[in-house]
């Protein structure tokens, strides 16, 4: 039986995930591919670094805007709530290797399937972030405001995620599908054969230090 994966924050200390490969959403089966995660708590921001390694196709995504589309490709992702249970509400912070930024608070009532996104405007926002390439990797880093959460509160639900393309692209506007991209998980959402997120059961604990 497995058990819900928990992270503790000290305060003002970074706290590496020690899981460093993350596993498949349909299965949980391990992957190949290693992704980096440290986390650190203060009084103003949850900050979140994170390396993603063999991405040899990082030069291939074409998402620039602030909330768009960029699930589509290639990008790292937090969901986030606060509170220990399972959450029918939380924020979805997706970032992507050209630095565009998605925030949005999703209305989850079933838990299997979200029924609308809030958008948070970048401005509003107010999340610092920033990413580096090579020709194989990508790496980021986010700063988020505890005040988009609604101020800081000591236990949340989170979960993080990330996709990975697996083959080249002709067209500068692909979209991923199972068969082209690996959708990965830190704690796995066990979806079958469709690759789905959106399962906050899954979602991991955060204890935060006040």
């Amino acid at each position: 039986m497995s058990t819900t994966p928990t992270i503790s924050l000290p305060k003002n200390t970074w706290t590496k995930l020690p899981e460093t490969h993350f596993k498949n959403a349909t299965d949980g089966k391990v992957s190949s591919q290693i992704t980096e995660v440290k986390l650190k708590a203060d009084d103003q921001y949850l900050s979140i670094e994170f390396s993603c390694l063999q991405n040899p196709f990082v030069a291939q995504n074409s998402y620039t805007k602030h909330n768009s589309e960029m699930y589509n490709q290639e990008v790292f992702e937090l969901f986030i709530a606060e509170g220990s249970a399972a959450p029918t509400r939380y924020l979805e912070l997706e970032i992507n290797p050209n630095n565009a930024l998605f925030a949005g608070w999703i209305e989850n009532p079933t838990k299997e399937a979200p029924k609308s996104c809030d958008f948070v405007s970048h401005e509003d926002a107010k999340i610092i972030h920033s990413v580096s390439k090579t020709a194989d990797s990508w790496s980021g880093k986010m700063q988020i405001p505890w005040t988009l959460l609604g101020g800081k509160s000591d236990t949340y639900r989170v979960n993080f995620y990330r996709i990975i393309s697996l083959k080249s692209h002709t067209k500068s506007d692909w979209k991923g599908t199972p068969t082209t991209c690996a959708y990965l998980c830190w704690s796995p959402t066990m979806s079958g054969a469709i690759p789905r997120f959106h399962r906050p059961e899954a979602f991991g604990i955060l204890k935060v230090e006040m």
